[in-house]
Protein backbone atom coordinates (compact mmCIF):
# COMPACT_ATOMS: atom_id res chain seq x y z
CA UNK A 1 0.00 0.00 0.00
CA UNK A 2 1.53 3.26 -1.14
CA UNK A 3 -0.12 5.74 1.19
CA UNK A 4 1.46 6.63 4.52
CA UNK A 5 -0.08 5.41 7.73
CA UNK A 6 -2.23 8.00 9.49
CA UNK A 7 -3.61 8.04 12.99
CA UNK A 8 -6.55 9.95 14.44
CA UNK A 9 -8.02 10.73 17.84
CA UNK A 10 -11.58 10.15 16.65
CA UNK A 11 -13.31 7.13 15.19
CA UNK A 12 -13.74 7.35 11.42
CA UNK A 13 -15.19 5.10 8.73
CA UNK A 14 -12.53 3.69 6.38
CA UNK A 15 -13.20 2.14 2.98
CA UNK A 16 -10.74 -0.55 1.98
CA UNK A 17 -9.83 -2.71 -1.00
CA UNK A 18 -7.95 -5.91 -0.17
CA UNK A 19 -7.00 -9.31 -1.57
CA UNK A 20 -8.56 -12.45 -0.20
CA UNK A 21 -6.77 -15.77 -0.70
CA UNK A 22 -10.01 -17.48 -1.74
CA UNK A 23 -12.29 -14.90 -3.42
CA UNK A 24 -9.78 -12.45 -4.87
CA UNK A 25 -10.34 -8.70 -4.47
CA UNK A 26 -12.83 -7.64 -1.78
CA UNK A 27 -14.17 -4.25 -0.70
CA UNK A 28 -15.61 -3.15 2.62
CA UNK A 29 -15.77 -0.60 5.43
CA UNK A 30 -14.28 -0.56 8.93
CA UNK A 31 -14.71 1.88 11.81
CA UNK A 32 -11.39 2.61 13.51
CA UNK A 33 -9.24 5.30 15.12
CA UNK A 34 -6.77 5.30 12.23
CA UNK A 35 -5.18 3.37 9.40
CA UNK A 36 -2.95 1.47 11.83
CA UNK A 37 -6.01 -0.03 13.50
CA UNK A 38 -7.54 -0.80 10.10
CA UNK A 39 -4.38 -2.67 9.04
CA UNK A 40 -4.44 -4.68 12.25
CA UNK A 41 -8.08 -5.66 11.76
CA UNK A 42 -7.53 -6.58 8.11
CA UNK A 43 -4.59 -8.79 9.04
CA UNK A 44 -6.75 -10.55 11.63
CA UNK A 45 -9.34 -11.12 8.90
CA UNK A 46 -6.67 -12.67 6.65
CA UNK A 47 -6.82 -9.88 4.07
CA UNK A 48 -3.93 -8.23 2.22
CA UNK A 49 -4.78 -4.49 1.94
CA UNK A 50 -4.45 -2.75 -1.42
CA UNK A 51 -5.81 0.69 -0.50
CA UNK A 52 -7.38 2.35 2.53
CA UNK A 53 -9.18 5.70 2.51
CA UNK A 54 -11.40 7.67 4.85
CA UNK A 55 -15.02 7.57 3.77
CA UNK A 56 -16.60 11.02 3.57
CA UNK A 57 -20.06 11.07 5.18
CA UNK A 58 -22.97 12.21 3.05
CA UNK A 59 -24.91 15.32 3.97
CA UNK A 60 -27.86 13.16 5.02
CA UNK A 61 -25.80 11.40 7.68
CA UNK A 62 -25.15 14.72 9.42
CA UNK A 63 -28.82 15.67 9.65
CA UNK A 64 -30.07 15.37 13.21
CA UNK A 65 -33.44 13.65 13.11
CA UNK A 66 -33.84 13.76 16.91
CA UNK A 67 -34.13 17.51 17.39
CA UNK A 68 -37.22 17.19 19.56
CA UNK A 69 -36.07 14.07 21.43
CA UNK A 70 -34.39 14.24 24.80
CA UNK A 71 -33.20 11.88 27.50
CA UNK A 72 -34.61 12.34 30.99
CA UNK A 73 -32.07 12.53 33.84
CA UNK A 74 -33.67 9.40 35.31
CA UNK A 75 -32.46 7.44 32.27
CA UNK A 76 -28.92 8.82 32.65
CA UNK A 77 -29.00 7.87 36.33
CA UNK A 78 -30.04 4.28 35.52
CA UNK A 79 -27.42 4.06 32.78
CA UNK A 80 -24.65 5.24 35.12
CA UNK A 81 -25.72 3.05 38.03
CA UNK A 82 -26.08 -0.15 35.99
CA UNK A 83 -22.81 0.42 34.13
CA UNK A 84 -20.92 1.03 37.38
CA UNK A 85 -22.33 -2.14 38.97
CA UNK A 86 -21.35 -4.29 35.98
CA UNK A 87 -17.85 -2.81 35.74
CA UNK A 88 -17.35 -3.34 39.47
CA UNK A 89 -18.38 -6.98 39.01
CA UNK A 90 -15.61 -7.40 36.43
CA UNK A 91 -17.78 -7.36 33.29
CA UNK A 92 -15.81 -6.03 30.26
CA UNK A 93 -16.86 -2.56 29.10
CA UNK A 94 -18.11 -3.78 25.71
CA UNK A 95 -20.27 -6.50 27.27
CA UNK A 96 -21.58 -4.06 29.86
CA UNK A 97 -22.57 -1.53 27.20
CA UNK A 98 -24.25 -4.17 25.04
CA UNK A 99 -26.30 -5.34 28.01
CA UNK A 100 -27.63 -1.78 28.39
CA UNK A 101 -29.45 -1.95 25.05
CA UNK A 102 -33.17 -2.35 25.57
CA UNK A 103 -36.44 -1.46 23.89
CA UNK A 104 -37.79 -0.19 27.20
CA UNK A 105 -35.39 2.76 27.49
CA UNK A 106 -35.46 6.05 25.60
CA UNK A 107 -35.07 5.52 21.82
CA UNK A 108 -32.51 8.32 21.68
CA UNK A 109 -30.47 6.79 24.52
CA UNK A 110 -30.68 3.38 22.85
CA UNK A 111 -29.32 4.80 19.58
CA UNK A 112 -26.63 6.65 21.51
CA UNK A 113 -25.48 3.47 23.27
CA UNK A 114 -25.27 1.72 19.89
CA UNK A 115 -23.01 4.50 18.58
CA UNK A 116 -20.88 4.34 21.74
CA UNK A 117 -20.45 0.57 21.32
CA UNK A 118 -19.28 1.10 17.73
CA UNK A 119 -16.74 3.73 18.79
CA UNK A 120 -15.43 1.77 21.78
CA UNK A 121 -15.09 -1.39 19.68
CA UNK A 122 -13.03 0.65 17.21
CA UNK A 123 -10.61 1.61 19.99
CA UNK A 124 -12.01 4.91 21.29
CA UNK A 125 -12.24 5.68 25.00
CA UNK A 126 -15.60 5.84 26.72
CA UNK A 127 -15.27 9.57 27.44
CA UNK A 128 -14.42 10.45 23.82
CA UNK A 129 -17.37 8.36 22.66
CA UNK A 130 -19.71 10.13 25.09
CA UNK A 131 -18.40 13.53 23.93
CA UNK A 132 -19.95 12.91 20.50
CA UNK A 133 -23.42 13.05 22.08
CA UNK A 134 -23.66 16.40 23.94
CA UNK A 135 -27.45 16.28 23.75
CA UNK A 136 -27.44 13.21 26.00
CA UNK A 137 -24.31 13.64 28.13
CA UNK A 138 -23.35 17.11 29.33
CA UNK A 139 -19.82 18.46 29.69
CA UNK A 140 -19.68 17.79 33.43
CA UNK A 141 -20.58 14.12 32.92
CA UNK A 142 -17.96 13.66 30.20
CA UNK A 143 -15.21 15.40 32.20
CA UNK A 144 -15.87 13.25 35.27
CA UNK A 145 -15.82 10.06 33.17
CA UNK A 146 -12.55 11.18 31.53
CA UNK A 147 -11.03 11.83 34.96
CA UNK A 148 -12.16 8.40 36.16
CA UNK A 149 -10.60 6.72 33.13
CA UNK A 150 -7.32 8.53 33.70
CA UNK A 151 -7.25 7.55 37.38
CA UNK A 152 -8.31 3.96 36.64
CA UNK A 153 -11.43 4.15 38.82
CA UNK A 154 -14.15 4.30 36.18
CA UNK A 155 -16.54 2.02 38.08
CA UNK A 156 -16.26 4.06 41.28
CA UNK A 157 -16.64 7.37 39.45
CA UNK A 158 -19.74 6.09 37.66
CA UNK A 159 -21.24 4.99 40.97
CA UNK A 160 -20.58 8.39 42.57
CA UNK A 161 -21.82 10.14 39.44
CA UNK A 162 -25.09 8.21 39.61
CA UNK A 163 -25.52 9.28 43.24
CA UNK A 164 -24.89 12.90 42.30
CA UNK A 165 -27.40 12.79 39.41
CA UNK A 166 -30.02 11.23 41.68
CA UNK A 167 -29.43 13.80 44.41
CA UNK A 168 -29.53 16.74 41.98
CA UNK A 169 -32.69 15.35 40.39
CA UNK A 170 -34.44 15.02 43.76
CA UNK A 171 -33.50 18.59 44.68
CA UNK A 172 -34.79 19.95 41.37
CA UNK A 173 -38.01 17.94 41.62
CA UNK A 174 -38.54 19.24 45.15
CA UNK A 175 -38.19 22.83 43.98
CA UNK A 176 -40.48 22.26 40.99
CA UNK A 177 -43.09 20.61 43.17
CA UNK A 178 -42.95 23.47 45.67
CA UNK A 179 -43.49 26.21 43.08
CA UNK A 180 -45.93 24.28 40.87
CA UNK A 181 -49.08 25.30 42.76
CA UNK A 182 -48.23 29.03 42.98
CA UNK A 183 -47.26 29.04 39.30
CA UNK A 184 -50.55 27.40 38.27
CA UNK A 185 -52.61 29.81 40.38
CA UNK A 186 -50.77 32.86 39.02
CA UNK A 187 -51.14 31.60 35.45
CA UNK A 188 -54.87 30.97 35.81
CA UNK A 189 -55.39 34.35 37.48
CA UNK A 190 -53.59 36.22 34.71
CA UNK A 191 -55.44 34.27 32.00
CA UNK A 192 -58.86 34.89 33.58
CA UNK A 193 -58.09 38.57 34.13
CA UNK A 194 -56.94 39.04 30.54
CA UNK A 195 -60.00 37.24 29.17
CA UNK A 196 -62.36 39.32 31.29
CA UNK A 197 -60.72 42.63 30.31
CA UNK A 198 -60.33 41.80 26.63
CA UNK A 199 -63.61 39.99 25.87
CA UNK A 200 -66.23 40.19 28.64
CA UNK A 201 -66.04 43.79 29.86
CA UNK A 202 -66.09 45.41 26.36
CA UNK A 203 -69.46 43.74 25.66
CA UNK A 204 -70.96 45.31 28.76
CA UNK A 205 -69.38 48.68 27.96
CA UNK A 206 -71.64 49.05 24.89
CA UNK A 207 -74.69 48.57 27.09
CA UNK A 208 -73.36 50.98 29.72
CA UNK A 209 -72.67 53.66 27.11
CA UNK A 210 -76.19 53.44 25.70
CA UNK A 211 -77.75 54.05 29.11
CA UNK A 212 -75.62 57.17 29.64
CA UNK A 213 -74.71 56.34 33.25
CA UNK A 214 -71.46 57.46 34.85
CA UNK A 215 -69.14 54.47 35.06
CA UNK A 216 -67.50 53.75 38.43
CA UNK A 217 -63.71 53.96 38.82
CA UNK A 218 -62.94 50.19 38.63
CA UNK A 219 -64.85 49.91 35.35
CA UNK A 220 -63.12 52.95 33.84
CA UNK A 221 -59.70 51.61 34.82
CA UNK A 222 -60.30 48.21 33.24
CA UNK A 223 -61.85 49.72 30.10
CA UNK A 224 -58.83 52.01 29.85
CA UNK A 225 -56.53 49.00 30.05
CA UNK A 226 -58.56 47.26 27.35
CA UNK A 227 -58.41 50.34 25.11
CA UNK A 228 -54.65 50.62 25.66
CA UNK A 229 -54.15 46.98 24.67
CA UNK A 230 -56.21 47.49 21.52
CA UNK A 231 -54.42 50.69 20.48
CA UNK A 232 -50.87 49.53 21.18
CA UNK A 233 -51.12 45.75 20.80
CA UNK A 234 -48.85 45.73 17.73
CA UNK A 235 -46.17 47.77 19.47
CA UNK A 236 -46.43 45.64 22.61
CA UNK A 237 -46.05 42.39 20.66
CA UNK A 238 -43.15 43.65 18.53
CA UNK A 239 -41.49 45.21 21.57
CA UNK A 240 -41.80 41.98 23.57
CA UNK A 241 -40.37 39.91 20.72
CA UNK A 242 -37.50 42.37 20.19
CA UNK A 243 -36.69 42.42 23.89
CA UNK A 244 -36.74 38.61 24.06
CA UNK A 245 -34.44 38.27 21.03
CA UNK A 246 -31.96 40.85 22.35
CA UNK A 247 -32.04 39.35 25.85
CA UNK A 248 -31.42 35.75 24.78
CA UNK A 249 -28.71 36.77 22.31
CA UNK A 250 -27.00 38.78 25.03
CA UNK A 251 -26.98 36.00 27.63
CA UNK A 252 -25.54 33.62 25.04
CA UNK A 253 -22.37 35.72 24.93
CA UNK A 254 -19.72 35.09 27.56
CA UNK A 255 -19.96 38.51 29.22
CA UNK A 256 -23.74 38.54 29.03
CA UNK A 257 -24.02 35.05 30.50
CA UNK A 258 -21.66 35.87 33.39
CA UNK A 259 -23.53 39.11 34.14
CA UNK A 260 -26.92 37.37 34.03
CA UNK A 261 -25.80 34.52 36.29
CA UNK A 262 -24.29 37.01 38.73
CA UNK A 263 -27.63 38.79 38.84
CA UNK A 264 -29.40 35.48 39.53
CA UNK A 265 -27.40 34.71 42.68
CA UNK A 266 -28.03 38.24 44.01
CA UNK A 267 -31.70 38.64 43.06
CA UNK A 268 -33.89 39.08 46.16
CA UNK A 269 -35.70 36.01 47.55
CA UNK A 270 -34.49 33.54 44.90
CA UNK A 271 -30.79 34.49 44.84
CA UNK A 272 -29.81 32.36 47.85
CA UNK A 273 -31.52 29.32 46.32
CA UNK A 274 -29.56 29.65 43.06
CA UNK A 275 -26.32 30.24 44.97
CA UNK A 276 -26.85 27.24 47.24
CA UNK A 277 -27.53 24.97 44.26
CA UNK A 278 -24.22 26.04 42.68
CA UNK A 279 -22.34 25.47 45.96
CA UNK A 280 -23.95 22.05 46.39
CA UNK A 281 -22.89 20.91 42.92
CA UNK A 282 -19.35 22.19 43.39
CA UNK A 283 -18.93 20.41 46.73
CA UNK A 284 -20.53 17.15 45.58
CA UNK A 285 -18.41 16.91 42.42
CA UNK A 286 -15.17 17.97 44.15
CA UNK A 287 -15.77 15.43 46.93
CA UNK A 288 -16.51 12.66 44.41
CA UNK A 289 -13.40 13.30 42.31
CA UNK A 290 -11.07 13.86 45.25
CA UNK A 291 -12.28 10.73 47.03
CA UNK A 292 -11.67 8.61 43.93
CA UNK A 293 -8.08 9.80 43.59
CA UNK A 294 -8.38 12.31 40.75
CA UNK A 295 -5.65 15.02 40.98
CA UNK A 296 -6.87 18.06 42.90
CA UNK A 297 -6.19 20.57 40.11
CA UNK A 298 -8.22 18.57 37.63
CA UNK A 299 -10.92 18.06 40.27
CA UNK A 300 -11.17 21.82 40.87
CA UNK A 301 -11.50 22.49 37.14
CA UNK A 302 -14.27 19.94 36.66
CA UNK A 303 -16.09 20.95 39.87
CA UNK A 304 -16.04 24.62 38.82
CA UNK A 305 -17.61 23.76 35.46
CA UNK A 306 -20.35 21.69 37.11
CA UNK A 307 -21.94 24.52 39.11
CA UNK A 308 -24.47 25.41 36.40
CA UNK A 309 -23.71 29.10 36.92
CA UNK A 310 -21.19 30.80 34.63
CA UNK A 311 -20.37 33.56 37.11
CA UNK A 312 -19.65 31.03 39.86
CA UNK A 313 -17.65 28.93 37.39
CA UNK A 314 -15.65 31.99 36.31
CA UNK A 315 -14.78 32.87 39.91
CA UNK A 316 -14.02 29.37 41.17
CA UNK A 317 -11.91 28.43 38.15
CA UNK A 318 -9.36 30.99 39.37
CA UNK A 319 -8.69 28.85 42.44
CA UNK A 320 -6.81 26.33 40.29
CA UNK A 321 -3.84 28.65 39.73
CA UNK A 322 -3.48 29.47 43.44
CA UNK A 323 -3.75 25.82 44.49
CA UNK A 324 -1.25 24.91 41.77
CA UNK A 325 1.24 27.32 43.36
CA UNK A 326 0.90 25.57 46.71
CA UNK A 327 -1.87 27.56 48.39
CA UNK A 328 -4.65 25.78 50.24
CA UNK A 329 -8.11 25.46 48.74
CA UNK A 330 -9.65 27.42 51.62
CA UNK A 331 -7.37 30.43 51.06
CA UNK A 332 -8.05 30.33 47.31
CA UNK A 333 -11.81 30.21 47.92
CA UNK A 334 -11.53 33.07 50.39
CA UNK A 335 -9.75 35.09 47.71
CA UNK A 336 -11.99 34.31 44.73
CA UNK A 337 -15.18 32.85 46.21
CA UNK A 338 -15.94 35.23 49.08
CA UNK A 339 -18.99 36.45 47.16
CA UNK A 340 -20.23 32.87 46.83
CA UNK A 341 -19.18 30.93 49.93
CA UNK A 342 -20.09 32.07 53.41
CA UNK A 343 -17.17 32.52 55.85
CA UNK A 344 -18.22 29.49 57.91
CA UNK A 345 -18.10 27.27 54.81
CA UNK A 346 -14.56 28.40 53.99
CA UNK A 347 -13.62 27.80 57.63
CA UNK A 348 -15.00 24.25 57.41
CA UNK A 349 -12.94 23.58 54.28
CA UNK A 350 -9.84 24.93 56.03
CA UNK A 351 -10.45 22.62 59.01
CA UNK A 352 -10.98 19.70 56.64
CA UNK A 353 -7.68 20.37 54.87
CA UNK A 354 -5.78 20.66 58.16
CA UNK A 355 -7.34 17.46 59.51
CA UNK A 356 -6.93 15.53 56.21
CA UNK A 357 -10.71 15.10 56.00
CA UNK A 358 -11.55 17.45 53.13
CA UNK A 359 -13.97 14.98 51.53
CA UNK A 360 -16.05 14.70 54.71
CA UNK A 361 -16.20 18.48 55.12
CA UNK A 362 -17.27 18.95 51.51
CA UNK A 363 -20.04 16.42 52.07
CA UNK A 364 -21.16 18.25 55.22
CA UNK A 365 -21.26 21.59 53.39
CA UNK A 366 -23.23 20.08 50.52
CA UNK A 367 -25.76 18.49 52.88
CA UNK A 368 -26.02 21.74 54.86
CA UNK A 369 -26.78 23.92 51.83
CA UNK A 370 -29.16 21.29 50.43
CA UNK A 371 -31.18 21.28 53.65
CA UNK A 372 -31.10 25.08 53.72
CA UNK A 373 -32.33 25.22 50.11
CA UNK A 374 -35.21 22.84 50.79
CA UNK A 375 -36.19 24.80 53.91
CA UNK A 376 -36.14 28.10 52.01
CA UNK A 377 -38.22 26.66 49.20
CA UNK A 378 -40.83 25.35 51.65
CA UNK A 379 -40.87 28.67 53.51
CA UNK A 380 -41.16 30.60 50.27
CA UNK A 381 -44.04 28.41 49.13
CA UNK A 382 -45.85 28.75 52.45
CA UNK A 383 -45.44 32.54 52.23
CA UNK A 384 -46.43 32.89 48.60
CA UNK A 385 -49.61 30.82 48.78
CA UNK A 386 -51.61 33.20 51.05
CA UNK A 387 -50.21 36.25 49.23
CA UNK A 388 -51.24 34.84 45.86
CA UNK A 389 -54.66 33.91 47.26
CA UNK A 390 -55.20 37.49 48.49
CA UNK A 391 -54.06 38.98 45.16
CA UNK A 392 -56.32 36.60 43.27
CA UNK A 393 -59.24 37.55 45.53
CA UNK A 394 -58.61 41.27 44.98
CA UNK A 395 -58.47 40.79 41.21
CA UNK A 396 -61.74 38.86 41.21
CA UNK A 397 -63.32 41.53 43.44
CA UNK A 398 -62.22 44.33 41.10
CA UNK A 399 -63.55 42.43 38.07
CA UNK A 400 -66.85 41.77 39.81
CA UNK A 401 -67.24 45.39 40.92
CA UNK A 402 -66.33 46.72 37.48
CA UNK A 403 -69.18 44.69 35.97
CA UNK A 404 -71.87 44.68 38.65
CA UNK A 405 -71.58 48.28 39.91
CA UNK A 406 -72.55 49.75 36.51
CA UNK A 407 -75.36 47.21 36.22
CA UNK A 408 -76.64 48.28 39.63
CA UNK A 409 -76.42 51.96 38.63
CA UNK A 410 -78.19 51.17 35.36
CA UNK A 411 -81.09 49.50 37.16
CA UNK A 412 -81.35 52.45 39.56
CA UNK A 413 -81.43 54.86 36.61
CA UNK A 414 -84.15 52.87 34.88
CA UNK A 415 -86.17 52.68 38.10
CA UNK A 416 -85.96 56.45 38.62
CA UNK A 417 -87.02 57.11 35.04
Amino acid sequence: MASGIKTSDTVEVFSYIARDKDSGVVRGEIKALGETTVLTQLNKMGLDPISISVKKPSIFENINLNLLESVHPDAIYNFSRQLSVMLKAGVPLMDALESMLSKTISPLLNKTIEKIIEDVSAGATLSSSLAKHPKVFNTMYINIIRAGETAGVLDLVLFKLADFINHDLQLRNGIKQAIRYPAIVVGITIAVGFYAVAFILPRFSVLFTQTGITLPLPTRILLGIDQFLQDYSTFLILGSISFAVIFFRTIKTKKGSVAWHRFLIHVPVFGNIFRNMAISRFCHVLETLNRTGVPILESLTIASKSTGNNYVKDRLSNTRSDVGMGHKIASALEKYGDEIFEPQMIKMIQVGEDAASLDDMLTEIAVMVDNETQTKVRTLTATLEPIITVIMGVMILVLALSIFLPIWDMYESLANN
